[in-house]
C-alpha cells in the first residue's frame, strides 16, 4: 500500500486543489493527510499540458538512463536536466 496508490476522498481533493489554486492552505488540515498531498500532486502533474520532462528531451532521457557507469550515468541526467525549458525545471525547485 504505497502513498501514490491510496486515493484521497474526491471533496477532499477537491477542496485542496481549490486552496492551491487561491493560494491560501490550512496546512494543519492536511498535514495528518498524505494522500490527499499526493493525490493533488499526481493531479498537477497529469494535467500540465507537456510532460514535465518533456517529449523533445524523451530521448535524451532514455540514452542518459542507459549509461551502465553511475557516475556517467548521473552525470549524463543532470546534464538533461539543464536543457529543460525554465518553467519545467523550476517545477523541481
Amino acid at each position: 500500500c504505497g502513498l501514490f496508490r491510496v486515493a484521497p476522498s474526491a471533496s477532499k481533493l477537491k477542496k485542496l486543489k481549490a486552496s492551491l489554486d487561491c493560494g491560501v492552505l490550512d496546512f494543519q488540515e492536511y498535514s495528518a493527510d498524505p494522500h490527499a498531498i499526493a493525490g493533488a500532486l499526481k493531479s498537477y502533474l497529469r494535467e500540465l499540458p507537456e510532460p514535465l520532462l518533456t517529449f523533445d528531451l524523451y530521448d535524451d532521457w532514455i540514452q542518459a538512463s542507459n549509461s551502465a557507469d553511475q557516475d556517467k550515468r548521473l552525470q549524463a541526467l543532470l546534464s538533461t536536466c539543464e536543457k529543460l525549458p525554465t518553467a519545467n525545471s523550476n517545477n523541481f525547485k
